[in-house]
């Protein structure tokens, strides 16, 4: 079976799993939702009396929020959590006995409970939000259109980051706090709280966040849809959000071949 098919399985697999359960995320529908609200209003808290903060408008900030809380019910998983709880449970045996590398079994999985959480969460809480709420569009066709180009890469790079995350569970028996820590500082590095302008005044803070992966999940994309790059800024950040996706995805395949070595020293 090639590779293509192997990852449809996995895929289709992973979704009939998640559709099985899926009043689950009818909380989980409410609660982006909640999130969304509560940015929206504390930005327009924020913007009080003030037509432009570091030189964003109100519109253009409740639409980066709101539009970011979206995308992220879309490729939000957790594959580090299940990857993490495998291996510390023995179970990843089962896995090295399997003719299929990991790294595509975990794919194809990211890829079902994308397709899933794209119908079943993402679209109801855009619904929602737009009813709720006056968002700004896309600055253009073309605009939405690599808008979404960099979303697709800003799923492959969360996915790396979880599968990595997950992988470090071989070096330590229990993971949940660096699981945690990691949650928190995607948010914070990814731009997902708020636009990485606002550290503009920290210089050696900005230019780290520029040159790290963690934008192109979050920060990236809304950028592009709001279309604050000039063309030219535009297409050298989409093409640093693709090496770094390139260079990551290789990064996990490399790291897993190092953790079944490890695994099969250890008699796994």
């Amino acid at each position: 079976m090639s590779s293509a098919a192997l990852t449809f399985a996995f895929a289709r697999s992973s979704f009939l799993i998640m559709l099985a359960h899926r009043l689950r995320y009818v909380i989980g529908v409410v609660n982006y939702f909640v999130y969304a609200a509560v940015a929206w209003y504390l930005w327009t808290a924020v913007f009080h009396g003030h037509d432009t903060v570091a030189g964003w408008t109100l519109e253009q900030m409740r639409t980066y929020v709101c539009v970011n809380w979206i995308v992220r019910a879309t490729y939000f998983s957790n594959s580090d959590n299940v990857l993490a709880a495998r291996i510390n449970k023995g179970e990843i045996t089962s896995d090295l006995l399997r003719p299929t590398s990991m790294l595509l079994q975990f794919y194809g999985t990211a890829l079902g409970e994308l397709l899933f959480r794209a119908l079943f969460m993402s679209l109801p809480v855009g619904v929602l939000i737009v009813v709720c709420f006056q968002l700004v569009p896309p600055a253009s066709l073309l605009h939405g259109l690599l808008f979404c180009a960099s979303v697709i890469l800003a799923f492959h790079l969360f996915f790396a980051i979880n599968f990595l995350t997950g992988l470090c569970a071989i070096f330590t028996e229990k993971l949940q706090g660096f699981l945690w820590a990691k949650f928190m500082l995607i948010q914070f590095l990814s731009g997902q709280l708020l636009p990485l302008e606002m550290f503009n005044p920290y210089p050696i803070v900005r230019d780290a966040f520029a040159i790290l992966p963690f934008k192109g999940i979050s920060y990236t994309p809304m950028m592009v849809y709001l279309g604050r790059w000039n063309p030219e800024q535009m297409r050298s950040e989409l093409l640093l959000q693709l090496a770094w996706t390139v260079a990551l995805l290789v990064f996990c395949e490399l790291a897993w071949r190092m953790v079944r070595r490890r695994l099969s020293l250890m008699g796994g």
